[in-house]
């Protein structure tokens, strides 16, 4: 805390010989998402999808985020949310080295297209079935890099739901209708790889590390 402050500090007098303080400080509030990729061509269909109720109901969506109709997150399967801890990324992207080698790649079948509550409002995701080699890479993972995170996801151990978000924050009554206008409402795949998903400063997300399963 005393380390962010001193940037901020810092931001308020950049200047352009100086600007490498609050890119540092950009760097640092990156928020940091361990997740399951999704493989073509699966990945492609649910970013045409997603992009597409957006744009329908974007505008709808209540968020800290700009909500422009733009998709600016990537398919994923989450792990495990970590906040915004980009400084400890060497140390997170080593640990998940050593975990990879412990599991084998994982089975991924759909449970359902259902809507979760996040906060009074609701999330449209494609629920997945969970299994013991999946909860217990979410489980070593947990364990390994918690004291690495800054901001922790409460659904985490016993908690765990993994799934597959289309567009979240929504109001119940625009949350029914995605319901209906989802086409992809189940999938199976083999998922092959750890990511490490981050949020940039623009709010879109990139895969800035893939690991691979034993």
């Amino acid at each position: 805390m005393l380390l962010v402050k001193t940037l901020l500090i810092k931001c308020r007098h950049a200047t352009p010989n100086n600007l490498k303080f609050p890119l540092i400080l950009i760097l640092y509030m990156q928020k940091v998402t361990i997740v399951l990729t999704i493989p073509e061509p699966l990945n492609s269909k649910l970013i045409n999808e997603i992009k597409e109720l957006h744009k329908k109901y974007g505008e709808y969506c209540e968020s800290k985020y700009p909500n422009d109709g733009e998709y600016r997150d990537v398919p994923h399967i989450t792990l495990f949310e970590m906040g915004p801890c980009y400084k400890n990324i060497k140390q997170i992207k080593s640990k998940l080295e050593r975990i990879a080698k412990n599991h084998k790649p994982l089975k991924i079948n759909s449970k359902q297209l259902t809507l979760f509550n996040g906060r009074g409002l609701k999330h449209l995701v494609v629920e997945v079935k969970n299994t013991k080699q999946i909860q217990a890479l979410h489980n070593e993972i947990v364990k390994e890099l918690s004291p690495l995170a800054k901001k922790k996801g409460e659904y985490i151990l016993d908690k765990y739901e993994p799934h597959s978000s289309k567009i979240i924050n929504m109001p119940l009554k625009i949350a029914k209708q995605t319901l209906n206008d989802a086409k992809i409402k189940e999938f199976e795949f083999t998922a092959n790889e750890i990511g490490i998903k981050v949020r940039q400063e623009n709010h879109y997300c990139i895969i800035e590390k893939r690991i691979k399963l034993a």
